[in-house]
């Protein structure tokens, strides 16, 4: 295995706080509205997927696969090198550490913007999370036609800054209101009131692939790059 040299920090020093969420899907065409069966995974997609993400720098080790119900256990430095991508035909999603940050860097937003670039048409739905003293979030939804939005900052401690038209998205995707009320969502609140993450789960519908334990993904230990590297060590162990 290469070394992981971009790290300054041990690789047993124990990680503080904790992350539920780090997580882009992108949902290529057609965009199927009724129930869904999914296309077996794509190991061999899934490695290239990996390869080329944004916060990748090289693939280490291919671990034994798992679910999409399965969370990454964050616990040591270690753990943050561990990234899992399912590959389902036209619906494509990773879990990553490293799309998390707490300093304000948008990493979600950042990665999103480059798979827009390679997938134009596709929906682009990611939410990412870190949980140290304070809650720090970041949602992005970005559509084939331009509309998107992004939310990020820290729920409670100030305003979430929002960009983007969150009623444009709902009527893009022909959202009920019913839907956003089953969710809990009224988008006239006060942005750090309104759950982002459940708007993506309505964005991906039937295509949603997370907490599925019949949905296989590969599992691989990799370098990240030295900017995702840097970023992980500022939120996950110094900015405590």
């Amino acid at each position: 295995m290469a070394d992981t040299t971009f790290w300054t920090c041990p690789p047993d020093l124990e990680v503080r706080g904790h992350g539920d969420d780090y997580t882009l899907t992108l949902l290529l065409p057609p965009f199927p509205a009724g129930t869904v069966n999914f296309s077996p995974h794509d190991p061999k997609e899934a490695r290239h997927f990996a390869e080329n993400f944004d916060t990748v720098d090289e693939i280490l080790e291919e671990l034994p696969p798992a679910s999409a119900a399965d969370s990454l256990a964050l616990e040591t430095r270690s753990d943050l090198e561990i990234i899992k991508v399912g590959c389902w035909g036209n619906v494509i999603s990773i879990t990553d550490p490293s799309l998390a940050d707490n300093i304000g860097d948008c990493p979600l937003l950042g990665a999103s913007n480059t798979l827009r670039e390679r997938y134009p048409d596709a929906r682009i739905v990611g939410s990412a999370d870190v949980h140290l003293g304070g809650d720090h979030t970041e949602d992005t939804i970005q559509l084939p036609d331009g509309v998107m939005l992004h939310a990020e900052g820290w729920l409670g401690v100030e305003p979430l800054e929002v960009t983007g038209d969150p009623q444009a998205v709902v009527r893009a995707l022909a959202i009920s209101s019913e839907a956003l009320a089953q969710e809990a969502i009224d988008l006239d609140e006060e942005p750090d009131e309104i759950d982002w993450r459940a708007l993506g789960r309505l964005a991906l519908g039937p295509c949603d692939p997370w907490g599925r334990a019949d949905l296989r993904m590969s599992v691989f230990r990799v370098r990240h790059t030295r900017g995702s590297t840097l970023r992980m060590e500022e939120s996950w162990f110094f900015n405590q």
